[in-house]
């Protein structure tokens, strides 16, 4: 069990390495899209135009999820192309296999 946890600090470990500056931008634009829209269903703007802003929206979460994910799979191929030991590279495709289920 405390193997186990090391290894699970230590993959946090590398994962805060991983600069997210610019998809904390992105979030942060996405806020204030969000908050448009509140605004614009407020003024019970025209229901395309709000639609057309949803969208929007969620386009703009699955390129930020995207952005993300391919960053992570970088990092971890990297990282698999470092490790020696067949067993610890299969437990670590497994990983990512686990990371792609979850994605889609």
């Amino acid at each position: 069990m405390k193997h186990d946890r090391h290894e699970k600090n230590k993959k946090d470990a590398e994962e805060t390495r991983i600069d997210h500056g610019d998809e904390i931008k992105r979030l942060n634009r996405i806020v204030g899209q969000i908050e448009g829209i509140r605004k614009m269903l407020e003024e019970k703007r025209k229901l395309e135009s709000v639609l057309i802003q949803c969208k929007a929206v969620h386009s703009a979460l699955k390129s930020i999820e995207t952005r993300i994910l391919r960053t992570h799979l970088d990092a971890a191929l990297d990282e698999i192309a470092k490790i020696d030991k067949k067993k610890n590279r299969a437990e670590r495709v497994a990983e990512l296999e686990e990371l792609f289920k979850h994605a889609s």
